[in-house]
C-alpha cells in the first residue's frame, strides 16, 4: 500500500479524482493508495465490460477531469517518449469541451490590470469567440475603430492547476511505475515537463512576445499576414491583438466561393512552415486548421502564438546534416544525426541503433515519394528510439508534430498532397542557401570576434586557474565511466589470493604444530594440528567451489 498524505486526501479535488478512475475502470490503481485520516475510498463495484481500449478509458478519464488533465494529454502528445503511440494517438483527438466564464467573473479583470473599466477601453461590448482550458476569447473594438480579439485567463484557474499539479506531484513520487502497464513511463517526467510547460502558457506576456518575434520574422512578407499586438492592453492574464477577417482553412467552400484556390493553399502553409523551421528557427507548434486562416486576399495567417517551438543553431546543424544525408540516400549517416539528435547513453549499442534505423530509412528511401507520409516515417523513427529507451530533445519532436499536423491539414484540403514531396525542394533549398557564399563570408566575418574573445577570456581564466592553485583550493575531479565491473573483477580477485594465502598460513602454521608433537595430544597426534589441517581443507574447498562456479577453473 502506498499512502498519499492527508492534508491532499481531504481536498474535494481528490475525491472527485478517485471518483473519476473508479468509473473508468482504473480501481486497480487505486488500491495501491492507501489515504490516511477520514478519507474513504469509494466502494468498487463490478463495472460492466465495454469495447474501450485502456487508451480510449484514459482519453475519456482525461476528459472528465477537466482543463489541467486535458493540457497534460495536450502536452504528451506531442511526446511519444513519455507515452506509447496508442495513447499519442488518441490524445491528438482531445478537444476543449468547457463551460464558459460568465461576464460578471470576466469584467473585473481589465481593472485589476490595467487599472481602467471595460468600457473604458473598449468600445463595443465584448463577445465570445470561443472557449478553451484556461483561457476565454472575446471580439469587440478600440475606441480608434480597430477590431480586436482579447484572450483573458479565467480567474482562479492558476490556482486549480497548480492545485492539480501538486497532486500530480505527489502521486508521481509515490508510485512512479504504476501506470507502465497502460503505456504512461514516467508519471515523475512527465509532471516536471507539464510544470515548465503549463507555467509558460499561463502567463500571456511569453505569448505576447512570440507574437511580437513571429511578427518581426514576415515583417516585409506579403504572403502571410501577422496579427499585430496591442502591448498597451496585454498583460500576464490578457493579451489584446488584431482580429483577422479571414476563412478557416479547412472551409473549402468558403474559399472556393472567394475564389481563392485551396490547393495553392496548402502548399503556401507548408512553405511558411518550413520557412519558420529551417531558416528562422522559431516556428508555430499547433498549426492545426483552428489555428490557420486565410484572408480574403489569399494571405495565410497563422493565431494562438501560446505553443510555440524554437530549435538552437547547434539542433539546426544537425537537422540539416540528417536533411544532406538523407538526400544523398546515406542511411548509416542519416542513422548516425538521428542518434545525435536523442539524448541517448553512452551504454547504447549504437552499432545495433544504426543497423535498425538504416534498416527503417531504407525502406522509405527507395519508395516513390508520393508513397511516403512523413507521420508514418516519424512514429517508425520514434518507435525504435523508444524500444532502445532513448529519446529525442523536446524541440524536435514539436517539430515533428508541427509537419506531422500540416501534413494531416493539407491531405485534407488536397487528396492528393504529398509532404514528402512538397519538403524536398524546399529543405534542399535552405540548405544549399546555408552553404552559399554569403553565409560563408558571414561566418568567415564571425572569426575576428571569436579570436578577439578567446584572447580576452582566456588570460583572464588562466590567471584564475594559477589563483586557486597558489591558494591551495585547485581541484581536478575525476569520473570513470564503464570501470566498475574491473573494479569489482580486481577486488574480487584480491579477496581470493588473501583466502589463499590465509590457507597456506593455515597449513604451514598445522604443519610445523604435528612435527612440533604440541600438546593436547589425541593418539599422539596434536590437536591443534588436526583442527589447523580441517580449517585450511574446508576453505580451500569454498574457494576451488566458487572459482569452479564462475568458470574460471
Amino acid at each position: 500500500m502506498i499512502k498519499l498524505s492527508q492534508t491532499i486526501a481531504n481536498t474535494k479535488r481528490v475525491t472527485h479524482i478517485v471518483s473519476v478512475l473508479s468509473k473508468n475502470g482504473f480501481d486497480d490503481i487505486l488500491k495501491k493508495i492507501h489515504f490516511d485520516g477520514s478519507f474513504k475510498l469509494p466502494i468498487f463495484e463490478k463495472r460492466q465490460q465495454d469495447s474501450l481500449t485502456d487508451s480510449q478509458r484514459i482519453k475519456k478519464t482525461v476528459e472528465a477531469l477537466g482543463p489541467t488533465f486535458i493540457k497534460l494529454a495536450q502536452m504528451l502528445s506531442t511526446r511519444p517518449d513519455l507515452i506509447s503511440l496508442e495513447l499519442v494517438e488518441e490524445f491528438e483527438k482531445l478537444q476543449d469541451h468547457v463551460t464558459p466564464v460568465g461576464m460578471d467573473e470576466i469584467i473585473p479583470i481589465f481593472k485589476e490590470e490595467f487599472g481602467k473599466e471595460q468600457d473604458e477601453i473598449f468600445s463595443k461590448p465584448l463577445i465570445l469567440l470561443a472557449t478553451a482550458s484556461i483561457g476565454q476569447v472575446y471580439r469587440t473594438q478600440l475606441f480608434n475603430g480597430d477590431e480586436v480579439v482579447v484572450k483573458i485567463l479565467k480567474p482562479h484557474i492558476e490556482e486549480m492547476i497548480y492545485n492539480d499539479l501538486d497532486i500530480l506531484k505527489q502521486i508521481a513520487s509515490m508510485f512512479d511505475h504504476a501506470f507502465v502497464e497502460y503505456g504512461i513511463h514516467s508519471m515523475a517526467e512527465i509532471t516536471k515537463e507539464f510544470e515548465k510547460s503549463i507555467k509558460n502558457e499561463l502567463n500571456f506576456k511569453l505569448e505576447a512576445m512570440n507574437l511580437s518575434r513571429f511578427e518581426m520574422m514576415f515583417k516585409e512578407d506579403n504572403r502571410i499576414k501577422v496579427p499585430k499586438l496591442y502591448s498597451e492592453y496585454s498583460s500576464k492574464k490578457i493579451i489584446t491583438m488584431e482580429f483577422i477577417e479571414g476563412i478557416k482553412i479547412s472551409n473549402i467552400k468558403a474559399l472556393d466561393a472567394h475564389q481563392i484556390n485551396h490547393l495553392n493553399i496548402v502548399d503556401l502553409g507548408f512553405e511558411l512552415l518550413c520557412e519558420q523551421i529551417f531558416k528562422h528557427r522559431f516556428f508555430h507548434a499547433d498549426p492545426h486548421p483552428g489555428n490557420l486562416l486565410v484572408t480574403y486576399d489569399g494571405k495565410i495567417s497563422f493565431i494562438d502564438f501560446g505553443i510555440m517551438g524554437s530549435i538552437s543553431q547547434e539542433e539546426h546543424k544537425k537537422l540539416m546534416d540528417l536533411v544532406y544525408h538523407l538526400s544523398k540516400k546515406e542511411a548509416e549517416k542519416a542513422s548516425l544525426d538521428i542518434l545525435n539528435m536523442t539524448n541517448f547513453p553512452d551504454t547504447i549499442d549504437k552499432k545495433n541503433f544504426i543497423k535498425e534505423m538504416s534498416n527503417i530509412i531504407n525502406m522509405y528511401l527507395y519508395l516513390n515519394l508520393k508513397e511516403i507520409k512523413i507521420k508514418e516515417l516519424f512514429t517508425d523513427i520514434t518507435s525504435l528510439a523508444s524500444k532502445h529507451t532513448i529519446a529525442f530533445k523536446s524541440s524536435y519532436y514539436l517539430l515533428f508534430k508541427s509537419i506531422v499536423t500540416i501534413e494531416g491539414v493539407g491531405t485534407k484540403l488536397n487528396p492528393n498532397f504529398n509532404a514528402m514531396r512538397a519538403i524536398t525542394p524546399i529543405i534542399k533549398k535552405f540548405y544549399n542557401e546555408a552553404l552559399s557564399l554569403n553565409n560563408v563570408l558571414k561566418t568567415i566575418s564571425n572569426f575576428p570576434k571569436e579570436i578577439k574573445d578567446f584572447f580576452d577570456y582566456t588570460p583572464r581564466t588562466l590567471k584564475e586557474i594559477l589563483e586557486q592553485m597558489k591558494r591551495g583550493h585547485f581541484r581536478v575531479e575525476f569520473e570513470h565511466k564503464g570501470l566498475e565491473e574491473m573494479e569489482q573483477s580486481i577486488e574480487k580477485s584480491f579477496n581470493r589470493l588473501t583466502v589463499s594465502i590465509i590457507i597456506a598460513s593455515t597449513l604451514i602454521g598445522s604443519s610445523l604444530v604435528l612435527l612440533a608433537k604440541t600438546p593436547p595430544l589425541v593418539y599422539e597426534i596434536p590437536l591443534l594440528g588436526i583442527i589447523g589441517f580441517g580449517i585450511a581443507f574446508s576453505m580451500g574447498v569454498v574457494l576451488a567451489y566458487s572459482i569452479y562456479k564462475r568458470g574460471r577453473l
